[in-house]
């Protein structure tokens, strides 16, 4: 399974560059982020990797082809390198509506596909090879109003050698949907999504569904200064039977876009 899905996102890789032939400059956007949460819980599954304050921050460069790279990173108030807090993760992907690859056809244009793979370095940081986990996903999305949106996906996680789950392997299938609003003279946006996931077990988790969502209040302060107020993501097993339950972490932080 890890192969298909990053021969997968091999695929998406040469489609965008492909549709990007004709020609726009090689120069990214950047956009960096950092926000302090309450603790550190795994997004994906709503598993507790760290169960007090942290510090979480993501350097990314966006080409206009939809290709995207980055760095994101994870540090705790009061240790460093020594649990699931401290974290360093190197991710590469593409995303950007079928019309971006070329497909016109009405109802298909507006598509989103998102696919990419991370190299999550923990725990710690710096046994890059071994001791990690290999993650990939892919996601589709349409809008079907202005505010509203549905999405489903695969997220598929793969225990490097030497990791404490000795080559375990856990997949997810989510369906779900978001939505969103701007006040204020889009001054301020309000978001919100809702999916249902299905978890197959490994890495330490049951199998079982579970609903996983997010809020949060952004405002715009420039073109390129948002605050993010408020956000928080909340997880409610459904039918898991380990040590998850309903649980959730509240963040705050900025984010500069160049």
């Amino acid at each position: 399974m890890k192969t298909k899905m990053i021969a997968v996102v091999a695929v998406f890789f040469a489609l965008a560059l492909r549709a990007e032939e004709v020609a726009k400059p090689y120069v990214p956007s950047l956009t960096f982020s950092s926000v302090v949460a309450n603790k550190y819980l795994a997004f994906g599954n709503g598993a507790t990797l760290y169960d007090k304050g942290v510090v979480q921050s993501c350097l990314d460069a966006a080409f206009a082809c939809g290709l995207d790279v980055g760095l994101w990173n994870s540090v705790s108030f009061k240790e460093w390198n020594s649990n699931y807090g401290s974290e360093l993760d190197y991710f590469a992907g593409w995303s950007g509506d079928l019309s971006k690859l070329g497909i016109a056809s009405a109802g298909l244009s507006d598509i989103n596909l998102s696919a990419g793979v991370t190299y999550f370095d923990e725990p710690n940081v710096g046994t890059f090879g071994a001791k990690d986990i290999l993650y990939s996903h892919i996601k589709v999305s349409k809008p079907l109003s202005r505010y509203f949106t549905i999405m489903a996906g695969y997220e598929n996680y793969v225990a490097m050698p030497g990791s404490p789950y000795k080559g375990a392997n856990e997949s997810l299938y989510f369906w779900g949907a978001s939505a969103g609003k701007s006040i204020f003279h889009d001054r301020v946006c309000l978001g919100t999504s809702l999916s249902a996931v299905y978890d197959t077990g490994g890495l330490g988790c049951d199998h079982g569904m579970l609903l996983r969502g997010h809020a949060g209040a952004d405002w715009n302060v420039s073109k390129h200064v948002v605050f993010n107020a408020v956000g928080v993501n909340y997880y409610v097993p459904l039918s898991v039977h380990d040590s998850r339950s309903l649980d959730g972490v509240v963040s705050s932080g900025f984010t500069l876009h160049f």
